[in-house]
């Protein structure tokens, strides 16, 4: 019984430290690729280059840059 227990306690232990280390993962894949962000950190920088440069990256595949956009600033 003991054995059993031990067991089972090991299996939700590896699979909470599966699923942190994935959200992990996640988490620095979306901030690897956050483009936008990166954009308005750019001091100086206006809006309609920053759409400008936002579009040109969008042709070249990389949708996900619209993601953490505000609804207002994907319509710029």
């Amino acid at each position: 019984m003991i054995v059993v227990s031990n067991k089972i306690v090991n299996v939700i232990h590896q699979r909470k430290e599966r699923l942190r280390r994935e959200a992990e993962e996640k988490e620095a894949e979306k901030k690897k690729n956050n483009v936008w962000e990166a954009m308005k950190e750019i001091p100086n920088l206006e809006d309609h280059i920053r759409y400008k440069a936002v579009t040109l990256i969008h042709s070249l595949g990389m949708k996900d840059v619209f993601i953490d956009m505000s609804v207002g600033k994907r319509f710029g």
